[in-house]
Formats: C-alpha cells, sequence, structure tokens
C-alpha cells in the first residue's frame, strides 16, 4: 500500500485528527502483529466478543501512529481517521484498491473446496504469473478485503475466495473482488440455517459472478484428469482448475503434468502437544509473508509459553523474499531455526542446518516452550513433527477449534446481548482436552468456567486461566484447594454449607463467592423449597459467604416432547430464586439452561447460561446450523490377503467365506473403540469408501474389510467425523454422544486445528 492519510479518510469518508500526510504501507488488526512500523495502519473492529478500541492504546505502545477508529482515541502522537464503521471503511478502502488493478481476478465461491481450489490453482499457475491470493481461508467480510488490499503492482494474476453465511453478503464482496473470472465450487447445506431455500444461497453466492467475463463450473461428466487423489470431491476440484488455467491461456500439456503433483492441502494450523511440555503448532505447508504473520499471532495467543521458538525452511535452493527476511528481523524475543540453505540475512537466527536429518541429529532440547513449524511445501518440514511429539501413538481425535467458535458465535446470536455464557469443561471437556479448551474459549470472552471436581479447577488455575470457575461437585476433602486456587463451589445441602464455611473461618476468609443449586424437579443433588428457610437464615448469619450465583438443571430440555415438564422446572426456578433474593436483600446472577435449553426456551436464559455439548455441535443430529468439532482418526498399520475359511481375530468370529483383503488399524478398546462396535456393527471410512470392522475388536486394534477399497498403508481411516457420525455410532451402541466422546482414551494423541 502506498496511501496518504487524508487519501484514505477520502475514501472513507472519515475525519483527520493529526498528520494528513502520514503514509500508510500495511494494515494491520491485532495489536500484537509482528508487521507493525511507522505505516503501520491499525483498524480498530468491533467483534460481538471484544471491541478492538480498547487495542489502541497497545498498539501505540507499540510505537504504532496510525489508527482507524469509529470513535475519537485520547491518544497523543498518534494519528486517527475516525469513520462510522471501520470494518465498512476498510472494505471501501479495499474496493478502491482493487480498482487500481487491470489484472485477471478469479473469484471463487462454493459451499465446498473454495481453499483447496484455490491453492491448487496457485500450484499449477505460479509459473506463470505472479499471484497475490487468499492467505489460509480469508473469504469473510473482513478476510477478503484484507486479502485483495495485499495486491501489488507486481502482481499479473489476483485469486481470490468469498465465503457468505447470510443474505447480502456477497454484494458487498463482489464490489471488493470485481472478479473476472470466476470459479463455482457448488452448493452444499453449510450456514443454510440463515436462507429460506437452497436456492436462495445459491442466487446469493452466484452475485459474486454478476460481471465477469467467464465463469466456470462442472459439469456431470468430468474430464479424466491424473492427480493424486481418488476422491470425487478432489476430481471436481482439479477439473476447476484445469478449466481456469486452460482460460487463462496456460499450455495444455504443462497444466497436465502440474495437476500429477498436486499437493495435499492443509486450510489449518495444527496444535499438539510436545515433548517436555512444548506445545508444537504445525503449519509445515505453505510459506510466504501473511501466512508467516498469521502463524506468528497464533503463537503470541499462547501465553502460557514464554520461550517461543520459529522452525522454518525455505524453498529448495532460493532466498526467503524481502517481506519474509523483513518480518522475521523485528521478532527480536524469538528463537529462528533454519533447515535449508539460504544467504538471506536474518540477523537472529541461532541455530542453522543444512538438512533435515542435521536438525535431528543434534536434537535441540526445548522445555516449556511453543514452537511454529513452518516452511516452504518443498521443504517437507512436516516429517520433522512426530520427533517433537510427546506420544507417538497415530491414531487422534482432532478438535476443530473453528467449529467451536462457530457453535459458540451462533448461540451468542441466539442469546440477549447481556446474557453471559458459562462454558463446561469438565471430564477433560468432553473428551476434547480440559486446558486447550479452557484456553481457546477464554480468547474467545465466554465468562465463566464449570468443572466437576475442584482438581479439574486446580488444573486450569495452574495453566493459568483467569476467568471465574464454577465447581459443580465440591467435596469437603477438595476445600482447601478450592480456596486456595480461588474456585467458586456449587453447594447443595446444608451440611456442605456447614463444612465450606468451617473451612473459610480456619483460613479467616469473608465474603468468599458460592452458587447454590437448586433441585426443580430432577432429583439430583439440590435444594428444595422445604430447605430455603434455614438456608437463608444460615447464609445471613455467616458472613464468610455471599452469593455469587443460584442455578439449577434442566431434565429434558432437549425433548419437546417433554415441554410441560420443562416450564415447571423453569416455574419452580423462579419462585425459588425469589424466595432467596427477597431473604437475603440482594441480586445474584441465576442459570437454569443448558445447551438445548438455551436454544428452546428463550425465556429462560437469565442472567447466564451453561453450554457444554452444543459447542461440540453434538446438541442434536438433525440440527444442522452447529457445526460438529470432534473427529476420530488413525492410520492402516498393514494390509493382508486372507484366503476362504481363515479366521479373523480372537475367538475366531470371522471365517473367511471367499479371498480377501484385510487392513489392520492401531485403534482398540483401550482408546475408546467399544468392543460392543465388533463383527460388522461398525464401518471405518476409508478412502471416502465404509470398510467393516470384521472379528472381535482388540485392545489396541482392529481389523476392517477392505477387499474393495483401493487403499495402502499409511492411508487416513475415518473412526467417526463428518462421513462417519458418532450420533450413529451411539445409536449402534444405544448411548449418547457424550459418553462416547469422553471415553476417548488420554493415550489418544489430541490435535488441535484451526483455520
Amino acid at each position: 500500500l502506498n496511501y496518504t492519510i487524508s487519501t484514505i479518510a477520502k475514501i472513507t469518508n472519515g475525519k483527520v485528527i493529526g498528520n494528513e500526510n502520514a503514509v500508510v504501507k500495511n494494515i494491520v488488526i491485532d495489536s500484537r502483529s509482528p508487521l507493525i512500523q511507522k505505516h503501520s495502519l491499525f483498524v480498530a473492529l468491533k467483534g460481538h466478543k471484544v471491541d478492538g478500541h480498547q487495542f489502541c492504546k497497545p498498539f501505540s505502545n507499540h510505537k504504532g501512529e496510525l489508527i482507524l477508529v469509529s470513535k475519537e482515541q485520547n491518544l497523543k502522537n498518534v494519528t486517527q481517521i475516525v469513520v462510522n464503521d471501520t470494518l465498512k471503511a476498510l472494505q471501501q478502502l479495499a474496493q478502491h484498491h482493487r480498482q487500481q488493478f487491470n489484472i485477471p481476478i478469479v473469484g471463487i465461491t462454493g459451499s465446498n473446496g473454495k481453499t483447496t481450489v484455490k491453492e491448487w490453482l496457485y500450484f499449477v499457475l505460479k509459473n506463470n504469473f505472479s499471484i497475490c491470493r487468499s492467505p489460509k481461508s480469508y473469504n469473510s467480510q473482513l478476510g477478503v478485503a484484507l486479502s485483495v488490499l495485499e495486491l501489488n503492482q507486481n502482481h499479473t494474476l489476483g485469486i481470490f475466495e468469498a465465503g457468505i453465511s447470510q443474505p447480502n453478503e456477497m454484494d458487498v464482496l463482489q464490489q471488493i473482488i470485481q472478479p473476472t473470472i470466476g470459479i463455482y465450487t457448488g452448493l452444499g447445506d453449510a450456514h443454510q440455517h440463515n436462507f429460506k431455500s437452497i436456492k436462495q444461497k445459491q442466487t446469493e453466492k452466484l452475485k459474486l459472478f454478476k460481471s465477469v467475463n467467464e465463469l466456470i463450473q462442472n459439469d456431470e461428466k468430468l474430464q479424466n484428469l491424473n492427480i493424486p487423489f481418488n476422491d470425487l470431491g478432489s476430481q471436481q476440484n482439479a477439473n476447476l482448475v484445469y478449466q481456469c488455467a486452460i482460460t487463462l491461456g496456460v499450455d495444455e500439456s504443462q497444466i497436465k503434468q502440474r495437476l500429477q503433483n498436486l499437493p495435499p492441502i492443509s486450510m489449518r494450523m495444527e496444535k499438539m502437544e510436545g515433548k517436555n511440555g512444548n506445545i508444537i503448532i504445525n503449519d509445515a505447508y505453505s510459506l510466504d509473508e501473511k501466512s508467516l504473520e498469521i502463524g506468528i499471532n497464533y503463537l503470541n495467543q499462547i501465553h502460557d509459553r514464554a520461550h517461543k521458538v520459529i522452525i522454518i525452511g525455505p524453498h529448495q535452493n532460493s532466498h526467503f523474499s524481502n517481506d519474509i527476511v523483513q518480518l522475521l528481523n523485528q521478532l527480536n524475543d524469538f528463537e529462528i531455526v533454519l533447515i535449508g540453505e539460504s544467504n538471506s540475512y536474518i540477523k537472529n537466527i541461532k541455530h542453522q542446518f543444512k538438512t533435515k536429518q542435521d536438525f535431528l541429529k543434534k536434537d535441540l532440547k526445548y522445555t516449556n516452550s511453543s514452537i511454529l513449524v513452518t516452511g516452504a511445501r518443498s521443504a517437507h518440514l512436516e516429517t520433522i513433527i512426530p520427533t517433537l511429539l510427546l506420544k507417538k501413538h497415530i491414531t487422534q481425535l482432532n478438535i476443530n477449534l473453528s467449529a467451536v467458535r462457530h457453535n459458540l458465535n451462533y448461540y451468542r446470536l441466539k442469546l440477549n446481548q447481556k446474557t453471559m455464557i458459562l462454558a463446561m469443561v469438565k471430564a477433560q471437556s468432553y473428551g476434547g482436552g480440559i486446558v486447550e479448551m479452557a484456553q481457546f474459549l477464554e480468547r474467545e470472552k465466554v465468562n465463566y468456567f464449570g468443572v466437576a471436581y475442584a482438581d479439574e479447577g486446580v488444573i486450569l488455575r495452574q495453566n493459568q486461566i483467569q476467568l471465574p470457575i464454577l465447581v459443580m461437585n465440591p467435596e469437603a476433602e477438595a476445600f482447601n484447594d478450592i480456596i486456595h486456587s480461588n474456585l467458586e463451589p456449587s453447594i447443595y445441602s446444608l451440611d456442605i454449607l456447614d463444612q465450606f464455611i468451617g473451612a473459610l473461618i480456619r483460613k479467616n476468609k469473608k465474603a468468599y463467592p458460592i452458587h447454590l443449586k437448586l433441585d426443580t424437579g430432577m432429583n439430583r443433588l439440590g435444594f428444595v423449597a422445604s430447605d430455603l428457610k434455614d438456608l437463608i437464615a444460615q447464609l445471613n448469619a455467616q458472613p464468610e459467604v455471599y452469593v455469587k450465583s443460584v442455578f439449577s438443571h434442566l431434565a429434558v430440555a432437549d425433548d419437546l416432547k417433554q415441554k410441560d415438564f420443562t416450564i415447571k422446572q423453569i416455574e419452580t426456578f423462579k419462585t425459588l430464586t425469589k424466595r432467596i433474593k427477597t431473604g437475603l436483600g440482594y441480586d445474584f446472577i441465576e442459570h437454569i439452561s443448558n445447551s438445548a435449553a438455551a436454544l428452546n426456551y428463550n425465556d429462560a436464559q437469565f442472567n447466564m447460561v451453561r453450554l457444554g455439548i452444543g459447542l461440540f455441535g453434538l446438541l442434536d443430529e438433525s440440527n444442522t446450523q452447529l457445526e460438529p468439532v470432534l473427529s476420530f482418526q488413525t492410520q492402516i498399520s498393514q494390509l493382508k490377503s486372507i484366503s476362504k475359511g481363515d479366521s479373523v481375530g480372537y475367538g475366531r468370529t470371522f471365517i473367511a467365506k471367499t479371498e480377501m483383503k484385510i487392513a489392520i488399524v492401531p485403534v482398540g478398546y483401550a482408546d475408546g473403540l467399544s468392543r460392543v462396535l465388533s463383527q460388522g456393527k461398525w464401518s471405518l471410512i476409508v478412502n471416502n469408501q465404509p470398510a467393516k470392522i470384521i472379528g472381535n475388536i482388540c485392545m489396541d486394534m482392529c481389523m476392517i474389510d477392505v477387499t474393495h477399497i483401493d487403499c495402502k498403508v499409511g492411508d487416513s481411516v475415518q473412526i467417526f467425523g463428518i462421513q462417519n457420525p458418532v450420533f450413529k455410532m451411539a445409536q449402534v451402541l444405544n448411548t449418547i454422544p457424550y459418553e462416547i466422546i469422553s471415553s476417548i482414551s488420554s493415550r489418544v494423541h489430541r490435535v488441535y486445528v484451526e483455520e
């Protein structure tokens, strides 16, 4: 970029406070960005979680001098552009910037495959064009604007993807991208809940192409292309890439040759537990300035690991770009490890290795560090990831944090603006990992955490979780831990109240927060109406405690056929809390809604709702508004051919009726794959095809029938996930998804992925 403040103010209809002649050379939206310098413009964006204006001062503390805001800031030596809406202003600037370029621009939209098509297009076309493309999955109202603003005079082609979640969003994106070539990847049911029909969503998506010279989409009959992937989706995506490259005048033989080497696409950061308390972030599939900036910002979010390491590899026989060198040279607090040969001058390289083998021989000993592994695809740094991990078990549970964010924001749209959210992270956060989930949800600005037992709360405090934590099932033996770690107990009986007050008296504590649990019909723990007189009297007599909240549990909030019972519970709760409030003479937080009630009973939100399984998208199989979060994956360890009459596994419960090909996969009942699923009751997914479990599931492995599946050792196997829903597994097991996911063994490697 190279715009003066006065020019940007004119484009955005803004008011300038300060130096009108200051020049803007880059845009930042994160006050921690490593790209901040004298000519950076910080855009203070307002979200429903956080207001970016609160980061204007930290931006200036990082020597930033230029800000775009919607309300004037009291900051010295900072030039401000004040506009009505900062996001709209950023979009106006991006639209203006796009109009300065007379080059082919490819706009991509559709329900699936946008990022894959974009990245494969880049792979096929990078030797023919200087390409500006959306980083990662930057396809939103904000992401598209930031992507287009990356265009510069050296580019000869732009490739931008556009995603929408509700009507009228595409009009804005079309004006920003102004594509000359359109690619439509097709239609699916993602974000369908905001559209009246599939037809309406298709109409909205197609708005991107209203002024294109060429629109590319797949016919039913696909061109037979030789690519490294067998599934239909990959074939469809490759056909779109082929057609677009032909449209851009690339030689057909070159296109087909490059398609044979298409890389797998990782659109997400993978965050994993490393050896010696390290956190490993895998982004070893692309390397450009924007991707590196995203990776560094992701690294900066890990507050509990002070030591930060970047392991980076350039393209083979290539220098880093000037932009990447400049970015790395600003990272004074990072340790940089270079794998590969590059003569680019990077001042703070601590270790340099010619090859990955040299790096592995050195065996650098990091402790309690956060480590970003990033590099050009040709560097293949993903191969060093296993050497850095704590566990080597290839069976893993993938937790899609982007889907958690989507589900959380979906709930926020349904809640009143002032309704707080308590996130339940008990039982290892339903198998997802208590610490990682809590750290992520704290960044997403939930208000409270809920745990089952005190030791779970202690673990959170030991990992620097600051939010208040409600302990649902406190035990007298843990009262000292509760007080020491500033946890807040649920009090459900007069006896437990007496015991806790005694513990507070011994520690000379006053006005300690507690939460009263009421039994409104579930007949588990909790006070009933006949307890309230004595309860209120004791609370008024004891200065050691005060009531932070009063809550109850709904038994059938997910079953609308029993709506009358739920309404009765809610009314009972209202009556009891009113009595307590009158008796105590002060207000407190009230909460009764769980994930289901937060959607089904709007009048039961009170001050706070408790979200647990809903955050994982496992509330109800028919609820397509929530996205699935968990995917249970493994790999094929071995392939075998067996003959007619051969038996498989313990007990010889399976006898082959004909010649077969079977695969052995390293997941068993000790990992959380129930033995009840043996003997064909469940199928795993191999290369998009179901493969029945044969014989009995063993403790550490099982066998599947792959006779009619083209597969090899190392191929991915889905135990449950999008293609193999856990809801259906629950039906087979006659249980609920909660039980399945909370039973996944701790030896199963957790991988946190985020777009």
